[in-house]
Formats: structure tokens, C-alpha cells, sequence
């Protein structure tokens, strides 16, 4: 699922406030943690969607192409999505 900038940015801006509203959390510099919470969202972003293209390329390649969104599909996606997450980070 693809991402946009405005949301990256619009969830990073919440991730910062509800830091800041926390209690026993001090954040000090909220102007230099915002673009460290861009980078990781960007790049958590970046990981899905090429787990997501690496996915849909296997469930392509089989025999028998589903249509895409039955219920089949979204069964050996999620499959085919957890296995490529373990063994991406060896889980």
C-alpha cells in the first residue's frame, strides 16, 4: 500500500505531539525529532511496498493466476506476505 508525503508528514506530526503529551516524556528539540520520525516512517513505508511488489510477483507467477481481491487471493497473500517477512528478517 503506497504511501503519500502529506501522510508520512501528518502522521509524524501526531507521533511528535502525543510524544510531547506524554507523561515522564521530555521532548526537547520536537523540530529535530519530527524529521527522524519522517525518515523511519519513510523507510517503513519503502519496506512495505517492496515486500508488497515481491509478493504480488510470486502470487503472478503461479500456474493458475487468481482474481486479484477474492478471497483466495487475500488467503495466499497474507501467507505469501509472512513468508517473505520471515524470510527477509530470519524470523
Amino acid at each position: 500500500m503506497r504511501i503519500s508525503r502529506e501522510r508520512i508528514f501528518y502522521l509524524a506530526d501526531l507521533i511528535v505531539k502525543e510524544l510531547g503529551a506524554t507523561p515522564g516524556v521530555q521532548v526537547r528539540a520536537p523540530d529535530e525529532l519530527r524529521p527522524e520520525v519522517v525518515r523511519a516512517l519513510t523507510e517503513e513505508a519503502k519496506l512495505a511496498d517492496s515486500i508488497d511488489g515481491e509478493v504480488r510477483k510470486i502470487l503472478a507467477s503461479y500456474a493458475r493466476p487468481l482474481p486479484e481481491g477474492s478471497r483466495e487471493w487475500e488467503i495466499l497473500y497474507q501467507k505469501t506476505r509472512e513468508e517473505v517477512f520471515r524470510r527477509r528478517f530470519r524470523l
